[in-house]
Parts: C-alpha cells; sequence; structure tokens
C-alpha cells in the first residue's frame, strides 16, 4: 500500500451530495439475459482478503493481546537509523529506483516521548518509586529491554503502582477471564505483588494477589484474572508491596475467549468478520509492511516463529512496532483456521519505493532466496524436512495451506523485474505448484514491467479509485490486451470522495466488482484494502472494518463483498442492459458561481452568465464588490479584477444569493505568482462548502480535472486528469468558458475545449448461473436517487420458478455509513418476489445494490437426466 494519505489527510466525500437524478426517462431499463450464451466463467478464487499491519489493525487489533509494549521494546529505534531532530533517518544508501544510485532523502517522524510507551507510574504523596529501562541481566538476547522498578519508600495509602494503558484502553468484560503471564527477577523484595484490571475511576474489575516473587533469575508468573465488572476502557495495574528491586519483562494479559480458543490467539469478533467473508485466500504481511522503511528493518519470517518472548519485532512503516505475535506460523493457521489458502507476500530484497528505497545488492539477492524457499518449505514441506521439522514442533506436523507467494509490494520497473526473474525460476524450480504474484508497481498492470518478466503466473494491480471512477470506467478490465498471465487485484477500494466509507463507495466498489467478475477471464483474485482500523490511530482515510478496544463495526463495502461472495456465479452469462431514450431533461448542475486557488495567486475579471444568449449577470468589482463572498484566502479588489492574494490551499468565493441553471460562464483569469499551480472555476456552488469546480492547472500545472468539493476541503475527481497543452503562464490573462448543459460541462481555455464532464450512467447489471443449483444470478446497481424499473427478459432454454429470493442492500441517502452507534444499520436484506417469468418487471431501490437469484427448473430438469 502506498503511503499517500497521513493522519491529517484530507478525508472526501462523495459528489451525489451536490446531485439529484433528474432525468426521468432513465428511471427504466430493460435487462435482457441469455442462458444460451454463457460468457467467461468467474473464478472461485475471486475474493479473498489482505491484511497489513496499518493503523493498528494487528497490534493491538485481530492480534488479541492486550497489553501495549509488553517486553518494553517499542522506543527502540528501528535497525540502521538514527534520530535526528524529531525525525528517524536511514542511513543514506542508494535507492533502488532512483538514477545515478542517488539516496532518498526520506524521513519519518519519530512519535514516542517515553522510553516505556503505554507503560506509567502512579505513586502517592508519600512514595518514592522510580522507573529505569535497562539491557542488564536481558530476558534473552532477542528482545534485550527489561523495566527495573526501585521502591525505595511506600506510600501509606497504597498508590504505589505501575500501569499499562492497553491500547487505547483494556476491554474489560464482566464474568470473563484474562490470562495473564510475566517475567520477573527481584532484588530486596520481599512482595507481594497485586495485579488488577481497574476502571478509569480506579474500581476493581478483577483482581490476583502473588504472595511472593523473590528470586534473582527470571522466573515466569501467570493467573486468571476473572473480571466481576466491566470496563471498555480498564488500565491494567501491577501494585508493588515492599520495598527493593523489581524487574519485570513480557507482561502479557490475554482474554481467554480468543478465535477458535487458541493461545496467543486473535480477537475473536475481528477475526470473525473475516471468517464471514469466506475468503478464498489470505494475503499477508503487507503492503508496505513487507517492505520496511528501509531493508534493515523488513520483516522476515524467520523472526516471527518460535517463543513469542523471543521475537525481535518489526517496525512498520506506519510508525510503530509490530511485537511479531501474530507471526508467519499463526498466520498460517489462521488461513487453516477460515478454510482459506495462504498468500505470503515475501521481502523482495528492497525496501519500500516511497520511503527510503534501500536494498540489498544483487550478487547477495541468492540468501534472499534462499531464505524464501525456507519459509515455503516450512510451511509446505514434509514433517521430516529440515523447516518442516520446526513446524511440526511447533505443533503443527501436517502441510499448512500456502498456495501463493508474491515477490515484493508495488515495486516496478526492468531493474526490478530482472530481480523478479530469479525468484521466479528458484521457486517453480522447487515448488512448481506455487503460484507467484508478480508485483506491479501502485495504479494499473505496468507494461514496462510486465514486459520485462520471462514467466507471470498473476500480475498484482493495486487500485485505489474516487467515487464513481468504476462507474465512468466500467470498461476497464475489457481493455486489457489478454496474455499469458491472470490478474490479481491485490489492493482495491474506493477511498476519495466517500467520507470514511459510505454508501456511495459500497456503490463504487459493487459496480467495480461486477466489472472484475464479468472478466472473470482475466481476473482471477482480488482483495479489498485495507482492511481494518482502529479508530484511534488512523493511517487511511476509507478501511473496511472499524473497531477500538471494545466495539467493531463493518462499513458498507464489507456488505457487500460479502453479499457478492455469497452469491459468485460459476459462469457469466450474456448480459444487455439498455436505456429508452431521454425526453424530458432536467438540469443536473444547478446552483451558483465561484472562484478559486490552491497555492498560488491569481485575479478573475469580466464574470459574465450567459442564458439563451443573453447576459443574466455581469460582475462589477468596483461598484459591487459585496456580492462576492470571500470564504477562505484573501481577496480583494485590485483595479477591476477581484484578487486572491494568500498561499494555501482552497482558497475560495462565490458569487452569493445567485443560482443557475444551464448557462455559460465566461470570465478572464491570471496567475499572479510564480507557484507551480494555476486556478480553479467552481460552479454548481449550493454554499461555502459544496460545489463542483473546474481545475485548471492541477497537478503541478501539468493537467486539468473536473472536481467535487463537500465540506469546503474534501475533494475528489470527477473525470481522469488530462495532461493540458501547455501550462499556464504567470502573467497572462487567458479567457476561461464554462458551457454548462443539462448533464454535460465543456470547458474551454482561450476559445479551445480544454477538457468536458458527463455524468456516468449510474445503473448496471450482469448475469451468471451456479452450476451447482442452476439458479441465474443477476446483480444490479442502482446508484441514482430514484427507483429503477427494470424489465427482465430471461431468453434461451430458461424456466424461471415463479418465486426468487432478492437480497437488497439499500441506503436513503449515499452519504450514510454504519458506524459504532449503528454497526448494522445498512446491510443486505432477504425478501422474496413472485410472478417471476421469462419476462417481468422489478423496482430495485435508489441507492442500492442487489442479488436476484432466480430458479431455473429447465437446468435442473436437465441436470435430473
Amino acid at each position: 500500500m502506498m503511503k499517500n494519505v497521513r493522519k491529517n489527510s484530507l478525508v472526501l466525500t462523495s459528489l451525489s451530495l451536490l446531485l439529484s437524478l433528474t432525468l426521468s426517462a432513465q428511471d427504466q431499463a430493460t435487462i435482457t439475459i441469455d442462458a444460451d450464451k454463457p460468457g467467461n466463467s468467474v473464478a472461485p478464487t475471486l475474493h479473498g482478503i489482505f491484511f497489513e499491519e496499518i493503523s493498528h489493525g494487528g497490534e493491538g487489533g485481530l492480534y488479541a493481546e492486550l497489553i501495549q509494549n509488553r517486553g518494553f521494546e517499542e522506543s527502540r529505534l528501528p535497525p540502521a537509523t538514527t534520530l535526528q531532530n524529531g525525525f528517524i533517518v536511514p542511513e543514506r544508501t542508494p535507492h533502488f529506483s532512483l538514477p545515478n544510485n542517488r539516496a532518498s532523502d526520506w524521513k519519518m517522524r519519530w512519535e514516542l516521548t517515553s522510553q516505556w510507551p503505554a507503560w506509567s507510574l502512579r505513586a502517592g504523596e508519600g512514595a518514592d518509586i522510580n522507573l529505569a529501562l535497562t539491557q542488564e541481566n536481558p530476558l534473552n538476547s532477542a528482545t534485550p529491554n527489561s523495566l527495573q522498578v526501585t521502591i525505595d519508600k511506600l506510600d501509606p495509602g497504597g498508590k504505589n503502582d505501575l500501569l499499562n494503558e492497553g491500547f487505547w484502553g483494556i476491554n474489560t468484560v464482566k464474568g470473563d477471564s484474562y490470562n495473564l503471564s510475566f517475567y520477573t527477577h527481584t532484588d530486596n523484595y520481599t512482595g507481594p505483588l497485586t495485579v488488577t484490571l481497574q476502571s478509569a475511576d480506579g474500581k476493581i474489575l478483577a483482581t490476583h494477589v502473588f504472595k511472593t516473587i523473590v528470586g534473582k533469575t527470571w522466573k515466569k508468573y501467570s493467573c486468571s484474572l476473572l473480571a466481576t465488572q466491566g470496563d471498555p476502557g480498564a488500565k491494567f495495574v501491577m501494585n508493588f508491596g515492599s520495598t527493593g528491586k523489581v524487574w519485570l519483562d513480557f507482561v502479557s494479559l490475554f482474554p481467554a475467549k480468543t478465535f477458535k480458543n487458541r493461545p496467543n490467539g486473535l480477537r475473536a469478533d475481528l477475526a470473525q468478520y473475516l471468517a464471514d467473508l469466506k475468503p478464498a485466500f489470505v494475503r499477508w504481511p503487507g503492503g508496505c509492511f513487507v517492505e520496511g522503511i528501509n531493508i534493515e528493518s523488513a520483516p522476515n519470517w524467520h523472526r516471527s516463529i518460535g517463543p513469542i518472548e523471543k521475537r525481535v519485532g518489526t517496525y512498520s512503516p506506519w510508525g510503530y512496532w509490530s511485537s511479531d505475535g501474530f507471526g508467519y506460523h499463526e498466520y498460517l493457521q489462521f488461513c487453516e483456521d477460515i478454510h482459506a489458502d495462504a498468500l505470503y507476500v515475501f521481502n523482495a530484497g528492497v525496501s519500500c519505493d516511497f520511503r527510503s528505497g534501500t536494498y540489498i545488492p544483487d550478487e547477495k539477492v541468492d540468501s534472499i532466496i534462499y531464505d524464501i524457499l525456507d519459509g515455503i518449505e516450512y510451511a509446505i514441506g514434509p514433517a521430516t524436512s529440515k523447516w518442516g521439522k520446526v513446524r511440526a514442533q511447533n505443533g503443527h506436523p501436517a502441510p499448512f495451506p500456502l498456495k501463493y507467494v508474491e515477490i515484493g509490494n508495488e515495486q516496478s520497473g526492468p531493474r526490478f523485474a530482472r530481480r523478479y526473474n530469479w525468484f521466479f525460476a528458484a521457486i517453480k524450480k522447487k515448488y512448481p505448484q506455487i503460484q507467484i504474484m508478480a508485483s506491479q508497481g501502485i495504479g494499473d498492470v505496468n507494461r514496462r514491467t510486465l514486459d520485462s518478466m520471462k514467466s507471470v503466473d498473476l500480475a498484482d494491480e493495486h487500485a485505489y479509485k474516487a467515487a464513481n471512477w468504476s462507474m465512468r470506467n466500467y470498461d476497464h478490465f475489457d481493455n486489457y490486451k489478454r496474455g499469458n498471465w491472470s490478474m490479481y487485484v491485490g489492493e482495491y477500494a474506493t477511498n476519495s470522495g466517500v467520507g470514511k466509507g459510505n454508501m456511495n463507495a459500497a456503490l463504487s466498489d459493487a459496480v467495480y466488482i461486477m466489472a472484475m467478475e464479468r472478466n472473470g477471464d482475466l481476473v482471477k483474485m482480488s482483495s479489498y484494502a485495507p482492511l481494518f482500523v482502529n479508530v484511534n490511530d488512523v493511517d487511511w482515510p476509507v478501511n473496511l472494518i472499524n473497531f477500538d478496544a471494545s466495539k467493531s463495526f463493518a462499513r458498507i463495502s464489507y456488505y457487500t463483498i460479502k453479499l457478492f461472495n455469497d452469491n459468485r456465479p460459476d459462469q457469466n452469462l450474456t448480459t444487455t442492459t439498455q436505456f429508452p431514450a431521454v425526453t424530458v431533461k432536467k438540469p443536473l448542475y444547478s446552483g451558483s458561481v465561484g472562484l478559486a486557488t490552491w497555492d498560488t495567486e491569481s485575479e478573475f475579471k469580466d464574470i459574465q452568465v450567459l442564458q439563451d444568449g443573453k447576459v443574466v449577470y455581469s460582475s462589477d468589482f468596483i461598484n459591487r464588490p459585496s456580492e462576492w463572498k470571500g470564504v477562505r484566502g484573501e481577496w480583494k479588489v485590485k483595479d477591476s479584477a477581484f484578487a486572491q492574494t494568500a498561499m494555501g490551499a482552497q482558497r475560495f468565493a462565490w458569487l452569493q444569493g445567485k443560482s443557475f441553471d444551464t448557462y455559460t460562464l465566461k470570465l478572464k483569469a491570471r496567475k499572479t505568482s510564480n507557484a507551480t499551480n494555476a486556478f480553479i472555476i467552481p460552479f454548481a456552488v449550493k454554499d461555502d462548502n459544496t460545489m463542483l469546480r473546474a481545475h485548471i492547472g492541477s497537478n503541478v500545472n501539468n493537467n486539468s480535472v473536473f472536481e467535487s468539493v463537500i465540506n469546503g476541503t474534501n475533494v475528489s475527481d470527477l473525470t481522469n486528469q488530462k495532461r493540458m497543452p501547455a501550462k499556464i503562464e504567470t502573467g497572462r490573462w487567458y479567457d476561461v468558458t464554462l458551457e454548462v448543459g443539462y448533464d454535460k460541462v465543456d470547458c474551454y481555455l482561450d476559445g479551445k475545449l480544454l477538457m468536458s464532464y458527463t455524468e456516468p450512467q449510474k445503473f448496471f447489471s450482469i448475469a451468471g448461473r451456479d452450476q451447482k443449483t442452476g439458479d441465474i444470478i443477476v446483480k444490479v446497481v442502482n446508484a441514482t436517487a430514484s427507483p429503477y424499473k427494470a424489465d427482465i427478459e430471461l431468453k434461451g432454454a430458461v424456466k424461471p420458478a415463479p418465486m426468487a429470493d432478492l437480497v437488497t442492500l439499500a441506503a436513503d441517502s449515499p452519504q450514510v455509513e454504519n458506524s459504532f452507534s449503528e454497526p448494522t444499520k445498512y446491510v443486505p436484506v432477504h425478501t422474496g418476489i413472485t410472478g417471476v417469468k421469462n419476462s417481468f418487471e422489478q423496482v430495485f431501490q435508489p441507492y442500492s445494490i442487489s442479488v436476484l437469484r432466480i430458479k431455473d427448473i429447465a437446468h435442473k430438469q436437465v441436470v435430473a437426466k
């Protein structure tokens, strides 16, 4: 996953807030399904899941450990880095993809200020207690830190506590048990040691007393804590009962109830979400996590197996340590538990291209290849092999379901392809049954990369798109030239223009999935990303499953994927969707007009709005400047122009008290600063924060694009970025014209057409057959604001049963989302329908995703014979 959004990034919302469906003739459609004309098969592997350690999705999330920084190792800097002025700085060695062996100047802010993150001392005024991080007499060499607690004086009131906050709280449920373990040795400490779970106000929820912990060598202690009361934000507390010194290491607390009740297991509710998706495979552990911020910090499967207290951990590129408690063995076990194949991603000896890009030189790549072969052997080798024997010793003699491996993540280009070829040849020679994924960088399949690869099983395309992109690019997969390879869409999501994951995201995702399903000859596998987000540490704007310490909910897109996977046909049927001619049109783009800039200073003048050839508005900034409201930026009248004189994003002013339907907007604009961007012309302005706009000189004055804006600063593209014929020059006046029609907008620059936008089609349908049951499965997306009446025509040898099952996932607005307070407000609803014939009508709700399962009696009769 590319690091293109961080915590303070824009959260984008949906265009649909701006528009309502007004093309009444398009409320009808005819869907024709020809059962005698089968199309592409649909792979049973189409839907999988992808897990990456991002946004504390694993550590403090899926991995059920409740103590944060259990080994006191999290204040370590990542390997081969230094701390400079609050930033982690990797060693400045050459970058894999930069020319002339240049090093990257990338650095990463170091957020920690404590030597023992998540731990704190709570001592009364009478106490004299001190904490120190030490590496003397370590529990083991892999994790050398321990916490030394020196108690010189006790508080008479008993306030002699060491606290752990967990991961933004420790969810404690009344009646549940929690398994505690820790290592300690002491000096002149006579005990006792009392451990408790406590509420925020100090109420005891669970407790246990260790009467003595005396000993100068490390010893493990454990107990079960039974919660007599509950609190979703509890803390873990150790209370010291005597003076002396106590050394602590590997303090671990797990709920007794984990997924499948496995020790060192997974949080049950989060794991169940994944099991319920019935994924064909699980891709792990990344994503950028696989690459590391530098090559030294990249994960390695060796370090993530064996005793958990000896696992070094991995520093996630998303800014925190993973304990590797959910390691390679646990991942493979989880795949087996949910009946999914494993897709393990190995580092290719190259760190993240968008970070340091450091790498292992070509002459040392063999060592990585051997490491990968060993990792595969650990998963599927016989129990008599070197690493299969280790697997057996770790409690699993039988092979794990490892079926796929991927080499690297989001690397691309001929240099990477050459390295990939070495890996491919070595893996196929020893394990010809393993399917190998070929990284293609970010975005579409990279032809320069693909053409440089000698053999490819599956090419990995990553697709993060804006709202409605899938609707205006429904033929995206149709346009790929087929070859001796298949496609895995390893990361996809509609994550721009959809809030935190609203109904509009689900509608767009549904259309995207339908396009993949329809192109089953090419697309064999897919997985949404990111999978999890702890809402206390958001690294990415849109995520599939949200959670905190005690609660969780799935976005509407989760239920969309589940609905489509539960109703995945084996084979497409030829399906056409036709619409009657539009006879009555109503304007889509009513509203006022505006002026805007982004990181530049510009002037505007001679603004006119014309309707039917007549001027209905003409600007006069000298005599009527108050007509225009400056919302963001510094706006002032300069000569006869309205000038925006401040740098910064989203500078905006608009004409108040006016609304136009179909019209022509004419104005002059010029850039007055040497900043890289140019100017923006808003239209369909509803208020200070809601509008559409023509962005001239986007992408540092290289492109033009139509955009939507919600909430003032939340932007998403309505069209693909289009290259400008020439960059906008500073100091030159340009004539800008917007022809705003009923459902189309044309933008002209100096009288030449620059770009156009037409509202995309928002009603889609496909159909296929479930070969086992004979059912015809019809999938329909209605992304409009009105019900759609569809005439469904079943052609060929079809004899439908009169009753069918209709499953509908719908909302009353494209902006709505599931939430902690209403986690399942928007989920699929089953209804039965009657009157099904070879030709029948069905109405599909506004903003809906529907699956119609039609029993085909004729198919059953053929099978019976």
